[in-house]
């Protein structure tokens, strides 16, 4: 994953329900950018008329995925592993580790 600020845009949004977007509100949908750099954002439409509650992934690796939850905070799933098919189990640590922290700057 790269991250990349983009300063000093236009963007166009198109809600199901907002007039304006909501501060720490997650939305679905598609983000485009033409040739004259506006963007637009449409989110999705709503099925069966109920919005969307699902956590967005933000990061999804071998061992570990970082979720962001609706209360605005993270949660870190650990993904299965077959352990005992490991022979260096610090090994396996250590490699979780380095997901980890490399989930973790995609917040930053």
């Amino acid at each position: 994953m790269k991250k990349n600020l983009n300063l000093c845009v236009d963007l166009k949004t198109i809600l199901q329900e907002d007039d304006l977007l909501t501060e720490g509100q997650c939305y679905r949908g598609c983000l485009t950018r033409n040739a004259d750099d506006l963007f637009l954002f449409e989110e999705e439409t709503h099925t069966n008329g109920h919005r969307h509650r699902r956590n967005p992934k933000l990061y999804e690796g071998r061992y570990v995925s970082l979720v962001h939850m609706q209360n605005g905070k993270y949660q870190v799933h650990m993904r299965t592993i077959d352990a005992t098919s490991c022979e260096d189990r610090k090994d396996l640590a250590f490699k979780v580790y380095n997901e980890l922290i490399h989930a973790f700057n995609i917040i930053d």
